[in-house]
């Protein structure tokens, strides 16, 4: 790698739902990300607990099934991996359900994921870091 190239940023990319994990790693890597896909919040810890990993994105449903929902792997990824960027999404009538507690950790998109919206919002949280 020369000095003026970047390495590609790394999406943890949470989802129960194989079709979707599929189709939008899929999407991702065909826009030069890596990604590294889990079907759960316990799948997801195991990643992020691994320091060599050097993740930049985490994206994740807020009902992705495992030890805690996605509120709680935000957290957990709050406490321990400070340097990774959480991006929660949530359907249209979970958010509806949120709305009276939303805060940081409130979604910030929506499912299903609109492509683009996806990787316009993880291009704006590499900017912002």
């Amino acid at each position: 790698m020369t000095p003026s190239e970047t390495p590609a940023p790394v999406v943890l990319f949470v989802d129960a739902d194989i079709l979707v994990r599929s189709a939008v790693g899929a999407y991702l890597r065909e826009c030069g990300y890596i990604v590294i896909e889990a079907a759960s919040t316990d799948e997801a810890i195991a990643v992020l607990g691994r320091p060599e990993i050097d993740l930049d994105i985490v994206v994740l449903d807020v009902d992705t099934p495992g030890a805690v929902d996605g509120f709680g792997l935000a957290r957990w990824a709050a406490e321990h991996r400070r340097d990774v960027r959480v991006v929660l999404a949530a359907t249209v009538q979970r958010m509806a359900t949120l709305a009276a507690d939303l805060c940081k950790d409130g979604p910030q998109l929506r499912v299903p994921y609109d492509h683009t919206a996806l990787l316009d919002f993880i291009k704006r949280l590499r900017i912002e870091r």
